[in-house]
């Protein structure tokens, strides 16, 4: 007999293969009896308790192809990580993203749990998942300590802004997701990229702007994303007074003077365009308001520190040239 084993065919073979095993020992349990000269009551009782030994071993082996296998349902908290899962090809194990997540273009078909800084526990458990990846970023922690009490696992990754960043975090979710292979190959790839690049310096000063509506308009100082894309690819930040991000005004414009604006495609869409930028309070005398000197870029790409970082830092370095 011939029985092909897969999983709906395994349970079957369980059955059959333990009642041969049943059937044998019970012909041994026979042929010791027929033989009362040569078999003692002692080996005979050996033998029987050796039938009860097996019976929870063959137990577990008949139940264990029953049994459903734990797939992986994954909700990624961040567009950086949705990029990683994605570029690890574990993606088909994704089932949510967040607002931030944008790329691959066919990650954007996923449900979204929200904003990764807003989340709720009842969004993000409504999808089921046994693994939330994100950064240290996302939140309300409360939410985040709710995920973990009900048995999901949470892993959240550094805010960093370094060069090795992208290499850390791949390796990282390569590890968690069992795609160390794949990982690996992907960081011989980032790495071979970044050794590549020739990163002119420049004295160029760009000043980023990051803005939602025409209301409310911010500057990044040091400490942020923005500031170690513009200093990573050779250029200057405009403000260097103070770090992090702080409401724009036009007297900070104006002392800075930057040569270039620096902003995400997102943020000068919902400021209204480039032409509304031009209508900001003091810029028209800075150099960049002047010179109608703005670069814009692909929120991810540019503030995401995943695996294209090499290429953005090319992209931006080759900007820069223009407006030396």
């Amino acid at each position: 007999m011939i029985l092909s084993l897969n999983k709906e065919t395994c349970p079957i073979a369980s059955i059959y293969i333990l009642s041969l095993i049943l059937i044998n020992l019970d012909k041994e349990s026979t042929h010791s009896q027929s033989w009362p000269m040569i078999q003692s009551q002692n080996q005979r009782t050996k033998i029987s308790k050796s039938r009860l030994y097996l019976i929870p071993f063959l137990f577990v082996w008949l139940v264990t192809p029953l049994m459903p296998e734990t797939k992986e349902r994954i909700v990624s908290l961040h567009g950086t990580i949705t990029e990683i899962v994605y570029a690890l090809k574990a993606n088909p194990s994704l089932v949510a993203i967040d607002s931030t997540s944008r790329y691959p273009k066919e990650s954007t078909a996923l449900p979204v749990v929200g904003y990764q800084r807003t989340l709720t526990t009842e969004g993000i458990l409504s999808f089921k998942p046994n693994i939330v990846i994100g950064l240290e970023t996302a939140g309300p922690i409360q939410t985040l300590q709710n995920l973990r009490e009900t048995g999901v696992q949470v892993t959240l990754f550094p805010d960093e802004f370094k060069l090795e960043t992208p290499i850390d975090r791949v390796l990282a979710v390569g590890n968690l997701l069992g795609k160390k292979k794949e990982a690996e190959s992907l960081v011989n790839q980032i790495r071979t990229q970044t050794q590549a690049l020739q990163l002119k310096k420049t004295n160029v000063k760009v000043m980023f702007l990051y803005s939602r509506n025409p209301s409310s308009v911010f500057i990044s100082g040091s400490g942020t994303a923005a500031h170690a894309m513009i200093t990573l690819s050779g250029a200057k930040n405009a403000i260097t007074e103070f770090s992090e991000y702080k409401p724009l005004t036009s007297e900070a414009l104006v002392k800075a003077n930057p040569d270039i604006i620096l902003m995400p495609e997102s943020s000068a869409e919902g400021f209204g365009g480039t032409k509304a930028i031009w209508s900001i309070n003091g810029i028209e005398l800075t150099r960049a308001g002047k010179e109608k000197n703005i670069i814009l870029v692909d929120d991810l790409l540019l503030l995401g520190f995943g695996p294209r970082l090499p290429q953005a830092l090319k992209t931006l370095n080759e900007k820069w040239k223009q407006f030396e």
